[in-house]
């Protein structure tokens, strides 16, 4: 086919005549593929720019200006196709940006509700405990003493102070366990 002028490629296009299409096609895709290629640096995404650019020429036809050169409508569209795929991909990793971060979040206010639920079932079963026993535990837990600086200072045997821990300790798992 002879090269044809910018008015017989709109008439031609605008006709959808195929011969025209793929004479356009095969004259300017390797240069609005350079021109994608350049924006979106992925050959993939930039074929398949070429490709929707000359799919919507070919869907809006009849919308071509025959004064204004098509290699300039089509790198235009590429231009702009490239373009609307660039923010369309930072909008998608805002999106997940703020996803991960809500679920974090959410994640983290999750495990403070239930740390706070867990600690007040460990005071509640410290309070039932018997009041040497508590006594004991909260001196050896809370405070960090020893089970003979314990046993001084309250003026019992150290076997009563690994006890009164032993027992502590059971009742609290016993209890956490069966609250579950």
């Amino acid at each position: 086919m002879l090269p044809l002028n910018n008015t017989d490629i709109v008439n031609g296009v605008r006709n959808r005549d195929k011969q025209v299409f793929e004479v356009i096609f095969n004259q300017f895709s390797p240069s609005m593929y350079s021109i994608a290629l350049r924006y979106l640096r992925d050959q993939d995404e930039a074929q398949d720019v070429v490709q929707d650019v000359f799919l919507n020429l070919w869907r809006t036809a009849d919308n071509l200006d025959e004064r204004a050169p098509v290699q300039h409508y089509l790198a235009r569209a590429t231009v702009n196709t490239c373009l609307n795929r660039i923010k369309k991909a930072q909008r998608q990793q805002q999106y997940a940006k703020e996803q991960q971060f809500t679920s974090t979040e959410s994640t983290v206010e999750h495990l403070l509700l239930e740390h706070k639920e867990l600690e007040a079932q460990y005071l509640s079963i410290l309070e039932k405990l018997p009041d040497q026993c508590r006594r004991v535990f909260e001196m050896s837990r809370f405070k960090g003493l020893s089970p003979t600086e314990i046993s001084q200072q309250l003026n019992i045997s150290i076997n009563t102070v690994y006890t009164h821990l032993t027992t502590a300790l059971k009742k609290i798992r016993l209890g956490l366990l069966n609250q579950q």
